[in-house]
């Protein structure tokens, strides 16, 4: 089994939930949560490139380096019309800008990862490409990444295979499924890994909830849901033991044309993640035998 790259990686942590947003953010006083997800993407600039610097110099806080496909392949679908599954399928050469996202994702990996939890493989081409191109990061980089599985386009004979050679893996299809269609992936996924319980499972794309308390799959998670009310709706939802209990009153949402709303809301927006981060944490490790 091969040990995936991060120096900050430790198998007996408990799950971990971890927040994507922008390096910028994380790395403001008072920002201070200590996981965070990162994408190569958001690091093309020197400007970004010193914040990650900047959260990595506390020794405490462990970031997940993204390979930023998901924003690659999502952006190449809306242009070509396709679906994301039809994107995610096709080889990287035929994926608008992949040459570049390689490129500064071998740069990036490389100077960080020893100080980085772990390191996410470009994930794009189904698993006929996606084993030619981790050999290529392995073989080019000297890095092992965390190497990813998407249940409904590459079938669970792959993740037998991904758990048996990796300490760690990632698992994918979640953010774009429907409600029945992510509970049924975590249960399948529950449900394999006990064959596997040695392996570390991260979920891409997944906000912890209720369903984690009684499918205790042994891993992490991220998500940027927690910015919601910041982008596109008026609110967001408050939590209790991981499960979404309702929304925050009007009172409480952000308004663009009002001066300091954004900064507000933000500050709200991220005590609610972060409450719910611990939360899991917390609740899991009590869990422990």
């Amino acid at each position: 089994m091969k040990d995936t790259s991060g120096g900050r990686f430790d198998p007996n942590d408990p799950f971990l939930y971890f927040l994507a947003g922008g390096a910028d953010r994380f790395a403001n006083d008072g920002y201070d949560y200590p996981y965070v997800l990162v994408a190569v993407n958001e690091l093309f600039t020197a400007g970004r490139r010193e914040s990650l610097d900047k959260i990595l110099d506390d020794p405490n806080r462990k970031v997940l380096l993204d390979s930023g496909i998901f924003n690659l392949t999502n952006g190449h679908a809306k242009r070509h019309d396709m679906t994301m599954d039809m994107a995610l399928s096709m080889a990287p050469d035929d994926i608008d800008g992949f040459d570049r996202l390689w490129d500064n994702f071998g740069e990036i990996a490389t100077q960080y990862q020893d100080r980085l939890w772990g390191i996410i493989e470009l994930d794009q081409g189904g698993k006929t490409y996606k084993p030619h191109t981790r050999a290529r990061i392995e073989q080019d980089f000297g890095i092992i990444p965390m190497p990813v599985l998407h249940p409904l386009l590459d079938g669970w004979d792959y993740y037998d295979d991904l758990a048996e050679n990796y300490d760690r893996i990632c698992v994918g299809n979640i953010v774009q499924a429907s409600p029945p269609v992510r509970m049924r992936l975590i249960h399948a996924l529950y449900e394999h890994a006990h064959g596997h319980l040695n392996t570390w499972h991260h979920l891409l794309g997944y906000t912890p909830n209720e369903l984690l308390h009684s499918l205790p799959i042994r891993g992490s998670a991220d998500s940027s849901s927690w910015l919601t009310g910041l982008r596109w709706m008026p609110s967001w939802k408050g939590f209790a033991a991981a499960k979404a209990m309702s929304n925050y009153p009007s009172t409480m949402w952000y308004n663009a044309a009002e001066e300091g709303s954004y900064n507000k809301a933000n500050a709200v927006a991220y005590g609610n993640a972060v409450s719910l981060g611990y939360g899991v944490t917390d609740f899991r490790e009590s869990m422990q035998p």
